[in-house]
């Protein structure tokens, strides 16, 4: 899909800690924002930005560090993440929004939910890690070979991701060389160093957490079930860790239907 003929809107929006950050924005209605995964872009959502822009106003952001967002001073921790949201969010003055993110981005969006009730109508939690420091440790190898080398050919991004064609492969790489392997590396070593069971425990917004059945973190849900028991946890049948890519529609329908149950009238 060309994103050219999508009608979306570039932006920038200037923060007070970070600087410039990127965000593509299509429809009007409730504000929802979606934050993609390690690597990515706010590009990674023109898929499913069509489809929910009928009923909200669709924002997808690029995370400090990473695509044409402004480059890191220092290591952020996801709460360091969940921070620059809030600014974000006071640059494009929105008091609240849905908030939702997938890997890294349902990191960040356990700790916005938990520190910033008041700005969050609800919160989306997709293919988010529930993992302790070791047990990221103990496939740090992996961790290390899968984003600190960029560019990837397409077998390695078929291994994620159901449907590659050149576009989307040319996106993949086009994103992650721009973030850097420093910046990735970055990342995950926030992730392994953030509480997510704790911060998860605290949400007291409507929320729902996502996996797609095929996808790599779906093996931790008991864990969130443990913290979080009031979180209902729904599933995409056909989708890995790339539910907007592998399932668009499914994706866009989900959201919808969850994003308008909270804040339909009583």
């Amino acid at each position: 899909m060309d994103s050219k003929d999508l009608g979306i809107k570039d932006g920038f929006a200037k923060t007070r800690s970070h600087g410039r950050i990127h965000y593509r924005e299509l429809g009007r209605g409730d504000p929802l924002i979606l934050m993609h995964t390690n690597g990515g872009s706010a590009y990674q959502h023109d898929p499913v930005a069509p489809l929910l822009a009928g009923r909200f106003r669709m924002i997808s952001w690029t995370m400090p560090g990473h695509g044409d967002s402004d480059p890191l001073a220092r290591h952020y921790s996801i709460e360091d993440h969940a921070a620059v949201l809030a600014e974000f969010m006071d640059a494009l003055d929105i008091r609240r929004a849905h908030v939702g993110g997938s890997s890294v981005g349902g990191s960040i969006t356990a700790a916005f939910a938990s520190q910033y009730a008041d700005r969050t109508l609800s919160a989306m939690l997709i293919e988010t890690p529930c993992r302790t420091f070791d047990e990221w440790g103990a496939r740090w190898g992996h961790t290390e070979g899968n984003f600190g080398l960029p560019t990837q050919n397409e077998d390695q991004v078929k291994e994620r991701v159901a449907n590659v064609d050149a576009a989307l492969l040319q996106r993949w790489n086009i994103d992650r060389n721009k973030a850097g392997a420093k910046a990735m590396v970055g990342v995950m070593w926030a992730i392994r160093e953030f509480d997510v069971k704790t911060a998860a425990s605290k949400v007291k917004r409507p929320a729902v957490i996502l996996y797609g059945k095929r996808g790599p973190t779906i093996a931790d849900q008991e864990r969130f079930r443990a913290v979080a028991p009031n979180i209902p946890i729904r599933y995409f049948e056909n989708s890995g860790h790339f539910p907007m890519y592998d399932e668009p529609a499914v994706f866009a329908k989900v959201v919808t239907e969850f994003c308008t149950q909270q804040t339909q009238p009583a």
